[in-house]
């Protein structure tokens, strides 16, 4: 059975929720945890203990000087999917962090893009039994063409709320 915390009870809290409603939920939600994310108007497609998929349109205000969405707004949403799928499996007694990320843009994006970033088995045991430790995060960032205009590497830590104290 996979450990729980605060994130996780309150994803598991609307499962039997329609789709729609679920993702509007998550979405309105998590927007106000990270103020940025409700900005942005990311929408949390998918959330589980090893995967999490987020979207963002290719809307006016997260666009760049060409009409797609922005290079940082790209990054955004594979911070976003990775940070929530870490944030899923570490104990409330920890903070997560991201310690580095890098993004390698390979081609013009069409249109709204998703991210979805996934654990293995080993990567959510690691985060639900140990207080500190850190671990390079899947994600693949798709347009709506299907193809990854970007590829991005994100290493997430996590440390106890204790440490940070001291």
């Amino acid at each position: 059975m996979t450990p729980t915390n605060r994130l996780s009870k309150l994803v598991k809290a609307t499962a039997k929720l329609p789709q729609g409603i679920r993702s509007r939920l998550w979405s309105k939600v998590f927007g106000r945890v990270v103020p940025m994310v409700g900005s942005a108007h990311i929408r949390y497609l998918e959330v589980s203990h090893d995967k999490v998929v987020v979207k963002i349109e290719n809307h006016r205000a997260m666009q760049n000087h060409i009409g797609q969405v922005h290079a940082c707004a790209m990054a955004l949403i594979a911070e976003t999917a990775t940070g929530f799928v870490t944030g899923m499996n570490v104990s409330d007694s920890c903070i997560v962090l991201i310690k580095s990320l890098k993004v390698d843009f390979k081609r013009p994006s069409k249109g709204a893009m998703i991210a979805t970033a996934t654990l293995t088995d080993e990567q959510q045991k690691l985060m639900q039994n140990t207080e500190k430790g850190e671990t390079l995060v899947s994600v693949q960032v798709t347009d709506e063409s299907g193809e990854e205009p970007v590829q991005c590497e994100m290493l997430w830590a996590w440390v106890s709320k204790s440490q940070l104290k001291n």
